[in-house]
């Protein structure tokens, strides 16, 4: 069911004026749009509807290709779409003013509840100031399927970055809502070598029988800071932010 038949999708307007790295430090912002209609917000960008400062690295879970929402954000992307209709593309999708590669987009091999839609994740090669690559996974994790089959996925997508070197961000909606997945998550990721990214007040964070559903996890980097957001009228998740430095000036510290 409106399984996509183009993938990676990307857009990179302008890209002559594309900066050649993240900056140091760098701000990732992480957020499921659930699908979100973003025309009332045409005319504004993110960082006028957030206390934020501009993100470098915008990583969406929920999010389309329709006009209004590449207004909202306004940065070129590449996306890894799980549903594509006639007019449009939806799917996680990650943005940036600094250069980046899409290099694989992993699309679930099971459908929610057996017959609907898959899920995907999208991984991406960002420079950084100090000469690494960055990788980063944008996930929106498989839902209403058994645990079996959610470790099966996750399973399938660490086969395409666990020897992957350097400094690594997992981000995005793990669909986490029982012990058990918590569980095999935590596992997962420590294979990786990452860390939880912690929040000083994690009670903005979607929850669902308790246990948190968007998550950000990191290696060979430093959190300077990270916040959660409460947000209403928007989506039915919250957005997180990380402001990152790079190893090297960790090192220097």
């Amino acid at each position: 069911m409106y399984k996509p038949k183009s993938t990676p999708v990307s857009l990179v307007d302008g890209s002559d004026t594309l900066t050649e790295n993240l900056p140091n430090p760098f701000r990732l912002l992480t957020w499921n749009l659930h699908k979100t209609d973003f025309s009332h917000f045409i005319h504004r960008p993110i960082e006028a509807l957030l206390p934020i400062d501009p993100p470098d690295l915008l990583s969406f879970q929920e999010a389309a290709t329709h006009n209004q929402q590449s207004l909202f954000f306004n940065q070129p992307f590449v996306m890894a779409p799980n549903i594509e209709t006639r007019h449009n593309y939806y799917g996680v999708l990650t943005a940036s003013h600094a250069v980046m590669w899409g290099r694989n987009q992993c699309l679930t091999r099971h459908r929610e509840l057996g017959y609907t839609t898959h899920k995907t994740a999208l991984i991406t090669e960002h420079p950084l100031s100090n000469g690494q690559r960055l990788t980063h996974i944008n996930i929106h994790a498989i839902n209403f399927v058994p645990n079996r089959w959610f470790q099966q996925e996750l399973s399938q997508l660490w086969q395409w970055i666990r020897h992957t070197p350097g400094p690594m961000i997992i981000s995005g909606d793990f669909n986490t809502w029982n012990r058990k997945r918590v569980t095999m998550l935590e596992k997962a990721v420590a294979e990786l070598g990452l860390t939880q990214v912690t929040y000083p007040d994690k009670s903005p964070i979607r929850t669902l029988n308790r246990q948190l559903l968007d998550y950000v996890f990191y290696r060979g980097l430093r959190v300077v800071s990270a916040r959660a957001f409460h947000v209403t009228d928007i989506s039915d998740h919250n957005p997180l932010e990380v402001v990152f430095q790079t190893q090297e000036q960790t090192d220097s510290d």
